[in-house]
């Protein structure tokens, strides 16, 4: 778990539905995605799949820490995504970009940039 080193707590994990339309759903993540809190982005992905939207964008640009239980989340769902013939596409942070990098991950991931 990370650690906020202004507060000496870990982020929080916060999710939002920013923008919906007929065919899209951009979802905001903020704060560590941890052993403590990937079960909770894995439900709330599971949940908002269910619903078969054409596009998910995961802005992911708020993202201050991610283990690998949290980029096993995001594999899982840009499978789930793939067989559904549902786009995801991520917008990480810069802490998140890097793990994607180091992990090999990078290419196998949609990755966009804010606002695109």
């Amino acid at each position: 778990m990370a650690i906020d080193t202004e507060a000496g707590q870990a982020a929080p994990l916060v999710m939002a539905e920013t923008v919906r339309s007929e065919d899209a759903i951009t979802v905001e993540v903020a704060g560590d995605i941890d052993i403590a809190t990937s079960s909770r982005l894995r439900a709330e992905l599971q949940e908002l799949l269910e619903r078969r939207p054409a596009a998910v964008v995961l802005d992911l640009t708020r993202v201050s820490f991610c283990d690998s239980s949290g980029l096993s989340v995001l594999v899982q769902a840009n499978r789930q995504c793939a067989e559904a013939g549902i786009d995801l596409s991520l917008a990480p942070s810069k802490v998140l970009l890097r793990a994607l990098e180091l992990t090999g991950l990078l290419p196998t991931l949609k990755v966009v940039t804010p606002g695109s």
